[in-house]
């Protein structure tokens, strides 16, 4: 079982992130159920949206700052599959704030209990913001909230393809089902 769990955190590793990219937008997106997502952000979610057939909703930066817009995903959250949240961004390089994600999110899941959403910290190793550190602890809080990371960029381990995700039980099991059976290296797992 691809699953690690106590009775209530759960995480799920994977090839890198972008297997966990793939399963999040099929576990949680449809042709009823969209996706929500930065524009421009990393294009993988999105791309894996339309090959379903779900909506997607891109929001775009903003202009000046090419910081992602929380209020309009916030705005398009209402009735979504997933919300797509790179932090930082790719490939625009914002940080936002842990406070100003932890907000985001928690509206969100306030006025739409059941949108998951998904936190890409692959490169918050890199953040130099002040205030910026990962959501972990909000995903093990909250149920449809979940983090990827990757040990591909600041760890690297790209040719190992090692990464994870982390978040109660009940959100990480539909990403397990969709998973590659024996996705990961024995050399990359010892690493």
């Amino acid at each position: 079982d691809r699953i690690l769990s106590g009775s209530r955190p759960s995480f799920i590793i994977s090839t890198g992130s972008g297997e966990i990219l793939t399963a999040a937008v099929m576990a949680y997106c449809n042709g009823d159920k969209s996706l929500v997502t930065g524009d421009p952000s990393y294009g993988s979610p999105a791309q894996t949206a339309q090959r379903i057939k779900a909506p997607v909703k891109f929001i775009a930066v903003d202009p000046k700052s090419l910081a992602l817009d929380l209020e309009g995903m916030i705005k398009a959250s209402l009735g979504a599959g997933l919300v797509f949240l790179c932090n930082p961004n790719n490939p625009t390089s914002t940080v936002q704030t842990s406070a100003d994600v932890e907000q985001t999110v928690r509206t969100i899941k306030q006025r739409s209990p059941e949108t998951g959403i998904l936190i890409d910290e692959a490169y918050l190793e890199y953040a130099t913001k002040p205030g910026a550190f990962t959501m972990a602890k909000l995903a093990l809080e909250l149920p449809g909230v979940f983090v990827s990371r990757t040990f591909s960029k600041a760890y690297g381990m790209a040719g190992m393809r090692m990464g994870y995700a982390i978040g109660q039980s009940d959100t990480i099991k539909p990403l397990a089902r969709l998973g590659m059976p024996y996705n990961i290296s024995v050399l990359g797992v010892a690493a």
